[in-house]
């Protein structure tokens, strides 16, 4: 269990404790906790209390050594309006839903390689005025559909490289970045004819879109197409080896190699 102090509000001296009782989360999954709210110094109306999913981002556009910035990419409201008496105590108990579009950093319990952080701030309106605490960091694990196509791709001669976080939506997807997943071809039918192959999920609650770039040189939200394909599986799939297959087969023939 993890425990995260947020500052004091406004010189009212109102303290917010928030309580994970779980920080590995896969998406879809949900997270538990409970919001503290304690010790104001006079009488206090709060407006509301969300939790807020983030991410830190990187922006190409600025340079591989330029510092990431903090996205948050989806709110849930614990509590709506209520008076927070001088000296009283208010825990909020919640459950929320992972956004099912929340990156993964973890691999059957292995970190993954990659500068990505994931995590959660509590977000509290007090009379008009906002203020929003430190970031809890959060180890989301990958869903089936995530680890079918890695091991098929493993199964099929890619070794994974590394993972990251990159400015930009995705069509079909509804987060203001992607997360990509770079593997090389380094044996098997596909070495020689694919170097570099970025893997980018859109995950939904049936279905997941995969979208595999190779040796793409445009950015991938305006590829060339000759160099990326798009397919869809099942988000509970855990055998997609003849798929991933076939699809990097398809791609092979659109590269012309």
């Amino acid at each position: 269990m993890v425990f995260s102090k947020l500052k004091a509000i406004l010189g009212s001296g109102i303290q917010v404790d928030t309580l994970l009782h779980e920080k590995h989360v896969v998406p879809g999954g949900t997270l538990k906790g409970e919001v503290r709210i304690s010790g104001a110094e006079v009488d206090a109306a709060v407006e509301s209390v969300e939790i807020e999913f983030t991410a830190l981002v990187e922006d190409d556009s600025k340079g591989e050594d330029a510092p990431g910035s903090v996205h948050d990419y989806f709110k849930a409201e614990v509590s709506g309006k209520f008076d927070l008496a001088k000296g009283a105590a208010h825990p909020i108990a919640f459950e929320v839903q992972v956004p099912w579009e929340t990156p993964f950093n973890n691999v059957e319990q292995r970190p993954l390689v990659g500068g990505m952080k994931l995590g959660v701030s509590t977000h509290l309106a007090l009379d008009q005025a906002l203020d929003k605490g430190d970031l809890d960091w959060l180890t989301v694990e990958a869903l089936p559909v995530h680890k079918a196509v890695w091991e098929a791709l493993e199964a099929l001669g890619f070794a994974f490289q590394e993972t990251d976080l990159e400015l930009g939506t995705i069509q079909g997807a509804t987060v203001p970045f992607y997360q990509e997943v770079e593997f090389w071809a380094t044996e098997g039918e596909f070495h020689g004819r694919i170097q570099e192959l970025e893997v980018v999920f859109v995950a939904g609650e049936a279905n997941t879109d995969v979208v595999f770039a190779a040796d793409n040189s445009a950015e991938l939200l305006a590829p060339d197409l000759n160099s990326t394909i798009r397919f869809s599986v099942p988000t509970a799939s855990t055998d997609v080896v003849e798929t991933v297959k076939a699809q990097l087969t398809q791609l092979a023939a659109q590269k012309g190699v």
